[in-house]
Parts: structure tokens; C-alpha cells; sequence
């Protein structure tokens, strides 16, 4: 099986060290806009540059793609490598429409082939062991359900929305994985770093449930947390009967050039959505942990919360049929 990357910028970097965990000879290449930076990265870690996007996927050796490229061009790089028969990992946010998922998951079936959200924080071996407490009851009734993250981003980088699209879509895509889909989201949000003033740094998302369940999903590019248990990433399920927690913050090493990038479990989970993706999916036939399915009703729920920021009131979600 060979694996090719459609986009090489620094989430590129992170899957193609991933690729060489799961198996050294599974990166074939891939394409980049510029191609001289395809051509430098490819120096660093094998393979062939591609001076096209159609050269990449007209190529029989090809079996499966990466596309890593940004959220507005996601759409057209995934549904033209499904055409071309080939399996895609789509990196998030997966699209910039809901529909555009369901498009996908059309034509994915239709071709019979794997398009995967690259969803990595549900494929940590300690989310899954808790997913699967919780689905066994073992915690008793589900009570609540919190997503954290507060890790400090440089104040430039600051635009409107980003903190929605980049990091609230983890959250989202979590809380399905472990309590399913709320009917209704309350978000707040502030700007206290950011240069852009009009650009939310940090967000509030209260996610209710018809059974009384209520999930809290906080996300904060604004400071990190330097408390002996940093709150930099953690997730929580509190049942009746039981809780469980999972905290990032594990195992630390060398310099963080870009945030998280000193994190180990940050690196572990794109090792382990790649070795799910390559052994399961495509090669087993397995359904993905988050699925296209998944991923829309996460959009759905973005816009909720997007709607609600605007009216400042709670917005019911319409999942739609």
C-alpha cells in the first residue's frame, strides 16, 4: 500500500512522521501549490514530488491520499482522488458546507471507498477505553460531559471564526464520540488576545440534552494553563456511577515550534488515526471511529453555535433526515 499527501504544509509533517511509525514504506509522495516545496519536503522525507494534483492521482501506485491542504479547497482535492479510486483521509474541518460532507459520503459509497475524517483525538487508546466504560455502563447514567483546552497562540494569527473552525471542531466531534448528538447550544465568546479585536480567542459551547445530560466545551487560544494539572488538554465524563478523565500534558520533549508541537500525545494521535485508517479502514474495512456522518452533525452543531453567538440565546440543532 503506498500513500500519497495532497498539501505538504506542517499538518503534512505531522502525518508523514505518523506513516513512518505505522510502516516506513507507506509515504509515496505528494503535491504542493508551490512546487518547490514539494520538492524540499520530499528531500526530507522521501518520496516524489508531484508537479501536479492529477499527476499524483493518476498514478496506479497510489492506494489512498492525505489531504492536507486548507479547508476551502477540501471538497474538490477529496471528491476528485475518490474519483479517481482512490481512499481519502480528510484532514478538519472537512468542508465549509454540511452539505458538502453528505456529497462526499455519496460518493465515497458510490465508488466504494474509505473517506475518513482525520478526527485524531478519538483514536487515543486512552479515548477508547473510556468510550467503551462509558458505553458498558460501567460509569452508570452519563451526567455531563467537558472538553478543555487553553494553549496561548501567537496574537496575530487571530481572524474571525478561527477559533470556531480550528479548535471547537475537536470538542464537537469528541462530545459525539462519547454522549452522541445534543439538541440545543448556548456559545459565548471573548476577545482578550488577539490582535484582530473582531476574532473570538476564547469560547464558551453549553450543549444541552433532551435526557438532562449537559456538555461544556471550552476553548482558549488565549494563555496556556501553567497549574500543577494543566487544563491544557482534558476531557471528562461524569456518570452516576463513575468518572473518567483523560489529560494531555503527559510526556513533553524538545522545543515546541508551533503550539503542542512539545506534546507527545499531540504526535501519538496522528499515529494512531494514520495506523487506524491504513490497518482498519482500508485494509480491514472497518467504519472509522467519527465518520463522514459524524463529522456533518459536528458542522451542524458549529453553525448552531455560530447562529447563537449572534442571538445570544440558546439555538436549537437541526440534524436535518
Amino acid at each position: 500500500m503506498k500513500i500519497g499527501i495532497i498539501g505538504l504544509g506542517n499538518v503534512a509533517e505531522l502525518h508523514v512522521k505518523a506513516l513512518a511509525e505505522v510502516d516506513a514504506t507507506l509515504f509515496c509522495g505528494g503535491w504542493n501549490r508551490t512546487y518547490q516545496k514539494a520538492k524540499d519536503f520530499v528531500s526530507k522525507f522521501g518520496g516524489r514530488a508531484y508537479e501536479s494534483v492529477d499527476e499524483l492521482l493518476s498514478d496506479s501506485n497510489v492506494n489512498a491520499v492525505v489531504v492536507c491542504t486548507s479547508t476551502p479547497s477540501h471538497f474538490e482535492m477529496a471528491k476528485q482522488a475518490l474519483m479517481a479510486g482512490k481512499h481519502v483521509l480528510l484532514e478538519k474541518p472537512l468542508c465549509e458546507q454540511p452539505g458538502q460532507i453528505r456529497e462526499l459520503a455519496e460518493i465515497a459509497r458510490s465508488q466504494s471507498r474509505i473517506c475518513m475524517p482525520s478526527h485524531n483525538y478519538v483514536y487515543a487508546e486512552s479515548m477508547r477505553r473510556l468510550h467503551a466504560h462509558a458505553s458498558s455502563g460501567k460509569l452508570g447514567k452519563v451526567m455531563n460531559f467537558w472538553a478543555i483546552y487553553n494553549k496561548r497562540h501567537d496574537a496575530s494569527i487571530g481572524a474571525p471564526d478561527l477559533t470556531m473552525r480550528e479548535l471547537m471542531i475537536h470538542h464537537v466531534y469528541c462530545m459525539l464520540y462519547f454522549i452522541g448528538r445534543p439538541s440545543s447550544v448556548f456559545a459565548t465568546g471573548s476577545n482578550v488576545h488577539f490582535s484582530d479585536p473582531n476574532a473570538d480567542d476564547q469560547l464558551m459551547i453549553t450543549a444541552e440534552y433532551p435526557d438532562g445530560k449537559i456538555a461544556n466545551l471550552w476553548g482558549s487560544f488565549s494563555a496556556d494553563d501553567r497549574s500543577r494539572e494543566p487544563w491544557s488538554v482534558y476531557f471528562k465524563i461524569i456518570g452516576s456511577e463513575g468518572s473518567g478523565v483523560i489529560p494531555w500534558d503527559v510526556t513533553k520533549f524538545g522545543e515546541a515550534r508551533l503550539p503542542f508541537w512539545d506534546d507527545a500525545t499531540y504526535w501519538d494521535s496522528f499515529v494512531q488515526v494514520e495506523s487506524f485508517f491504513v490497518n482498519e479502514c482500508v485494509g480491514k474495512g472497518a467504519v472509522p471511529l467519527s465518520t463522514l456522518d459524524d463529522a456533518y452533525d459536528a458542522a451542524v452543531i458549529l453553525d448552531a453555535a455560530r447562529k447563537s453567538l449572534c442571538e445570544r440565546r440558546a439555538i436549537p440543532v437541526a440534524y436535518g433526515s
